[in-house]
Parts: structure tokens; sequence; C-alpha cells
């Protein structure tokens, strides 16, 4: 018996030892790298030191319902449509979340300081948008914009903005019609027309009209008629927020998209007439 004891001592001394040495080895062991949402966040969103503009005379003004200043031009090349607007962005202005089902869109951030909100859920069918009764509401994953960042935003995202700083900051917006869109008179995926009908023209930009409880209510209601669900208070598709984006929302590009949209603008403004802006 005591030669029994004996061996079971010497045994769990020796065990005693090999998880003793086991757990000073796996502390000098390097830990593996968890890649950093917030890192890949910045660094994977495309940047451009500018975004052309195609030079058409008296481009249209419209004052959007959440208190954007747009300036609006549209092109044409073959079956790419689109649609590019250079705005301004008052402090605390900025759509509520909403979801387009027939464009894609990307912004550009001259200046940044615009806080960029979109969701990693997709949400296909126009008539069940993202809320509590119909297909689920969703986090949103904000994204503080820096100078010159390109952030695309494809179609079936929640998504939206809004300019925390304390002063007008520029923002241009671009959208391309999508392959399912029905036909718009502009082609360009139903956007400018949206904007056209739920909008204010713009007479003065130096005297802005007032935005009226009328065009904040056709932002709303007339959105489905251009494949937009847009809703009239934040919670509506949203069920929490965060600052850390997955890593495959944060990497979404578009590039072949946006490199035929910059060709056609360059082309126009070089004259070349396969390419219509207006």
């Amino acid at each position: 018996m005591k030669k029994y004891f004996k061996w079971l001592i010497s045994l769990i001394i020796a065990f005693t030892a090999i998880l003793a040495f086991s757990i000073v080895f796996i502390s000098f062991l390097p830990l593996p790298q968890l890649e950093s949402v917030e890192a890949a966040e910045v660094s994977k969103f495309k940047t451009l030191d500018n975004f052309p503009t195609p030079k058409i005379e008296n481009p249209e003004l419209i004052l959007g319902p959440a208190g954007e200043i747009f300036e609006f031009s549209t092109c044409n090349r073959g079956d790419l449509g689109f649609t590019i607007a250079n705005a301004q962005i008052p402090a605390g202005a900025g759509p509520l979340p909403h979801i387009h089902h027939y464009t894609n869109e990307w912004f550009w951030t001259p200046e940044g300081n615009l806080e960029l909100f979109q969701s990693a859920s997709e949400y296909p069918d126009l008539n069940k948008p993202a809320t509590n009764d119909q297909a689920g509401r969703t986090t949103l994953y904000t994204v503080d914009t820096s100078p010159n960042q390109v952030v695309y935003s494809p179609k079936y995202h929640v998504h939206g903005f809004v300019n925390t700083s304390n002063k007008t900051r520029p923002l241009t917006f671009v959208w391309i019609k999508d392959q399912t869109s029905p036909t718009y008179p502009l082609n360009d995926g139903g956007i400018r027309e949206y904007f056209q009908e739920v909008g204010i023209p713009i007479k003065n930009i130096e005297k802005l009209p007032p935005i009226t409880d009328e065009s904040k209510k056709k932002f709303v209601t007339l959105a489905p008629k251009y494949g937009i669900n847009q809703s009239n208070y934040f919670l509506k598709y949203a069920s929490a927020v965060s600052g850390q984006p997955p890593v495959a929302l944060a990497n979404l590009t578009n590039d072949q998209d946006l490199t035929r949209i910059i060709d056609a603008i360059n082309a126009y403004n070089q004259g070349d007439q396969s390419v219509k802006c207006f």
C-alpha cells in the first residue's frame, strides 16, 4: 500500500510539473492576431483625390427633404445609366435609414466629417422592408468618414448618413442603375426622378426654399414607386447601432462599375458623342 501511495504521489508531482511547463511554454507563443475591424474599415475603403463631374450647363438644383442641397447631372452610355449629385449637407442633415432596390450607390466625402451607416443584412423584397412586422429590423454599422473617402453601398442594404459636424460639408453621390431596374425616363434607376418629385426646386442658391411637410411626406410615401424603402424615424429599420462593422461589410467595393462611370464622365468632358449627359 505504501508503494502504491508513493507511486501515486510521484505521478501527481510529474503531472503538475508537466502542466506548469505547458503553461509557461504557451505564454511565450505568439497569440493569434484577430483582424481589427475598425482598422480594416478605414484601410479597405478606396480614396480618390477628386471625382469628375460632367460639364453641363445649368445643372438641376433640388433641395432634398432631408436637407441635402443637390446639384444633379445624369449620364447614359450604352447600357450604362447613372446619376451624380454634388451636394452640400448642412450640419445635422441627412436621410433616415432607407433601402435602394434599383440602384447601387457610392459616397465620396471630400472633407470627411460625415457619419455613414449601413446594415450587413440585405432586404431584397421591396414589399417587405426592414420593420418588425415585415422582414425584421437590423443592426446599423457606422463609418466616420475621412477626407476623399469612397464608400460603396449596394442595393438591398439599409443605409443613410448624417453630418455630425457643426458646418456644412460637401458630399458627392453616385447612383448607378441596377440591371434589375424597370425603365425610367432618365435611365438611371429612377433616383433623379424620385428627387424631382419629392424634392423642392432651387431657383436661387442664395435663398433656399423651406422644406415643407408635404415634401417630407412624399419622401416616404412615394419612395416605393422608385424602388426605395424610406423610413420615417430612425428605429423603424434599426434595432441597434455599432461602430465596429464586420470586415465583409467594410470591404464592400464595386470598382468595375465605378471605373466605368468615371471613364464615361471623362469621355463626355472630352467631347465623346457616345456619352449623353444632362
